[in-house]
């Protein structure tokens, strides 16, 4: 008998299931909507936790180990017996297990944390983390439940509503330095805002910082200009929005709410859209209500 441990994610034992039913990773990232690679990683992932291999070549085809065999045993009659559950509970605000989200720092520092109070009211008994980095991090890595991102993806399998408008602009303190600017990190140069500061100023930002109010700090404290999003930049009474006739100096992003499709009944993921709907104004709106 394996010993039993505390799975990082069910999404991952579907993989599981998915492969051992269609033979091979192709096939079961066709019907999960998701790359092969993160069918073998959700495969090893899985494996790892219960140190043994799941599944072992053969052919064309993966087959099941005995351990696997016993896993997918486990697992099937763990989904019949969720399924019913779920049936029961589908209609109820009831939440009692965990989310896991994943979003950028800004969005859980200035609108995420201040609204805990919202979820401990709705779901006192429920636990909830929140992992919070700039860069992108796909939820089909069973990183996250949900993830909050900046961007609308066309990811296979991966549903989405929009929660907001985003604008990001151009900022610099009073009788600052408008030839030299603070930006993020280098792997996310591709941002359209940091495209947007690099084409203005004609040069990579001089100090790059980890975060939007490390950006705005660093401006304050140097008098370099730099780009924040105009709903923190609220917060700033110190920096000014540069304008141009001749050229704009704000890019237009929209706050996406991504989940899995097989995953929309999911009592966290209705817990989740509950709360985030709760916090933002508007679809149609800035991320804080206020901005033009």
């Amino acid at each position: 008998m394996m010993n039993i441990k505390k799975f990082k994610s069910w999404g991952q034992l579907q993989t599981v299931l998915t492969v051992a039913e269609v033979g091979s990773y192709r096939a079961a990232a066709h019907a999960l909507g998701v790359t092969s690679s993160t069918v073998a990683r959700h495969v090893d992932i899985i494996s790892q936790e219960i140190g043994h291999p799941i599944f072992l070549p053969a052919g064309n085809r993966w087959e099941l180990t005995d351990i696997g065999k016993e896993l997918v045993a486990i697992a099937e009659a763990t989904q019949s017996s969720l399924g019913f559950m779920l049936k029961d509970i589908e209609n109820s605000d009831d939440f009692f297990g965990e989310l896991q989200i994943n979003t950028l720092s800004f969005i859980n520092s200035d609108f995420l944390a201040p609204a805990m109070n919202l979820w401990r009211e709705k779901f006192p008994q429920a636990q909830i983390v929140i992992e919070a980095n700039d860069e992108t991090t796909a939820i089909e890595r069973g990183e996250a439940d949900v993830a909050l991102r900046l961007s609308r993806p066309d990811t296979p399998g991966v549903a989405r509503f929009k929660v907001a408008n985003c604008k990001i602009a151009l900022y610099t303190p009073e009788g600052g330095d408008q030839d030299a600017w603070v930006g993020l990190p280098q792997s996310l140069d591709n941002l359209p805002e940091m495209q947007l500061a690099r084409q203005l100023f004609r040069a990579f930002p001089i100090i790059r910082m980890d975060s939007y109010h490390a950006v705005a700090n660093t401006s304050k404290a140097t008098g370099l200009s730099c780009i924040l999003p105009t709903c923190m930049a609220r917060t700033y009474p110190d920096l000014r929005q540069l304008r141009f006739d001749d050229m704009q100096t704000h890019v237009d992003r929209e706050l996406w709410f991504l989940f899995y499709e097989t995953r929309k009944n999911d009592p966290a993921i209705k817990a989740a859209k509950c709360w985030i709907k709760g916090i933002f104004p508007s679809p149609n709106k800035c991320l804080c209500g206020k901005c033009d």
